[in-house]
């Protein structure tokens, strides 16, 4: 399980990478929101698995 919660902060941080390169600045946000939303999931995750 950890290593799957390595992989999704990983694909996130590809996300996020990828979201900076985009032209709309609405849509950057709302991706930046979702990122932030999954990290925070992860967190917890990560809490509860300890």
């Amino acid at each position: 399980m950890k290593t799957t919660l390595a992989n999704a902060e990983a694909a996130l941080d590809e996300v996020q990478r990828d979201a900076h390169k985009l032209r709309s600045q609405e849509l950057r946000e709302a991706i930046e929101k979702c990122i932030e939303e999954q990290r925070q999931q992860i967190k917890a995750l990560r809490r509860m698995m300890n």
